[in-house]
């Protein structure tokens, strides 16, 4: 997969930050973008899907970007759940994108929607992933099958395992 964009745009919850979102911006950087730009989508309300709060995540990616080495912007975006107005909701966090320098990679039909209609016509890339998905390791942990560890960084592990009393 190569691109001309300058900026790979990815937008999630990370819920939580998983080795699968890993190898998802491990691909996007090898796409060709000269930065990454990842959107922290935050709930309004804490509940089993979204029981990390963005500065949670927040604090979960940067370690695991930092050893990237490579230019990266994160911001925390509050949901609004209105599809028509999102792609300029998210331009407030990202002022940098445009049609022009900007690929969102999503696998998310839901997000790829906002940014290809309503006005919009941003490049969707649908990247390669490992088959391990964030809402499998969440039903892990809530059935406190410990093999989840297995599936997220060090960091991710140690910080539920303490915070989340799993």
């Amino acid at each position: 997969m190569s691109t001309t964009c300058n900026f790979g745009l990815i937008i999630g919850r990370f819920q939580p930050p998983c080795l699968h979102h890993f190898q998802f911006i491990d691909e996007v950087i090898h796409s060709g973008i000269q930065k990454l730009l990842i959107g922290i989508g935050e709930s309004k309300t804490p509940d089993p899907r979204n029981f990390l709060t963005g500065k949670e995540v927040k604090s979960l990616l940067i370690p695991n970007l930092d050893k990237l080495n490579f230019p990266y912007k994160l911001a925390i975006i509050p949901d609004i759940n209105n599809p028509p107005k999102y792609a300029d909701y998210v331009k407030t966090f990202f002022p940098e994108i445009n049609e022009d320098n900007t690929c969102l990679f999503t696998e998310n039909d839901y997000t790829s929607n906002c940014f290809v209609n309503y006005g919009h016509h941003f490049q969707i890339i649908k990247p390669t992933i490992l088959p391990s998905h964030a809402t499998e390791i969440r039903q892990m942990i809530l059935d406190k099958n410990m093999a989840w560890q297995t599936l997220v960084p060090p960091n991710v592990a140690d910080f539920i395992v303490k915070y989340h009393h799993v």
